[in-house]
């Protein structure tokens, strides 16, 4: 919950309507003003009058309710999977007016979604195919990831969503989330060379304008530690190791075995299938039918509404691996 959230001060909530414990599953409504529903959901017990709520619940209760609001349960006695139905059909009803974060009420530019899906994807694929450069030309994959950190500006500020739940968020002060992939590799370059002081930067610069949460533990944030605690003078920085190639296993993927995984994967042409079949070429150490699957995969026709992303990550990869 945001700080702006947590600084308000709002008196304590009045709930009106019957106190009861209603028969098995239930469904019900928070109405607010003019007894307009807000919120709609299932429950057993006491669930109707919990206020264990998101924080758009809580700030539209403050904010457009005065604190007050009436609950009233609309259908009792029922099996969870009729009220699941129930409470999916009228969400679908009164969308418009809900606070629930998942419903089909809630309004979508899907062009400006289309748009941000795009960029991302294309920004998505150049990290991709900047990774082979991490050892062959690291200054290249430098200058590629901070380009590809700009170009994530693009879609991260678009804005695809409006109505209620949009504006409940704007109102709290949600932050804007970005896409960590490039800094991610970027800190990575630049700790293998020994820039500290880039990594304290570009980390810094980053979620000042991003101060979404991530967890303590990710590695983005491990490196801004590192180099903190290295330009402060309070820990020495590690030796620098020269990049060696590494001897790997090579072998054959016997075709009986992946004949049948390709036949499915050539019929469906889903994603995944074609990932089985180069994780079975991996398994057995055959990198060069693994190249040769994927390429075939993404110079052929896609499937509209699945993504090739993961099979055109997993051929940058390999061919990295193969490079250093």
């Amino acid at each position: 919950m945001s700080e702006l959230f947590q600084a308000v001060e709002f008196p304590p909530l009045k709930v009106t309507g019957e106190r009861r414990t209603p028969k098995r599953c239930y469904v019900y409504a928070h109405l607010g003003p003019g007894r307009v529903p807000f919120y709609i959901g299932k429950g057993t017990g006491t669930r109707a009058w919990s206020i264990d709520r998101d924080a758009h619940w809580h700030w539209f209760v403050r904010t457009r309710c005065d604190s007050a609001y009436e609950i009233v349960i609309l259908a009792e006695d029922l099996d969870e999977e009729d009220a699941l139905d129930l409470e999916e059909a009228l969400i679908a009803e009164h969308g418009k007016t809900l606070t629930n974060w998942i419903n089909p009420g809630r309004q979508f530019d899907y062009a400006a979604l289309d748009r941000f899906h795009k960029l991302r994807d294309a920004n998505t694929s150049f990290i991709s195919a900047t990774r082979p450069l991490e050892t062959s030309d690291p200054e290249a994959a430098i200058a590629r990831y901070r380009q590809a950190i700009e170009q994530m500006h693009q879609y991260c500020a678009i804005t695809y969503e409006t109505g209620l739940v949009a504006e409940l968020r704007n109102e709290i002060g949600h932050p804007a989330h970005g896409d960590i992939a490039a800094l991610d590799r970027l800190t990575l370059v630049l700790r293998k060379l020994g820039r500290y002081a880039e990594i304290a930067e570009a980390v810094d610069a980053y979620f000042e304008r991003y101060p979404s949460w991530v967890s303590p533990n990710h590695t983005v944030v491990k490196r801004r530690a590192e180099a903190g605690a290295i330009l402060a003078g309070e820990r020495k920085a590690p030796r620098l190791s020269v990049l060696k190639a590494r001897a790997r296993k090579t072998g054959k993927v016997p075709e009986e075995e992946l004949a049948p995984i390709l036949m499915k994967a050539r019929r469906s042409r889903a994603p995944w299938d074609w990932m089985v079949a180069a994780k079975l070429c991996r398994a057995h150490h055959d990198h060069d039918r693994e190249i040769a699957l994927l390429e075939e995969f993404l110079s052929g026709p896609r499937v509209p509404g699945r993504s090739w992303l993961d099979v055109e990550e997993r051929l940058f990869k390999l061919r990295a691996m193969l490079s250093a």
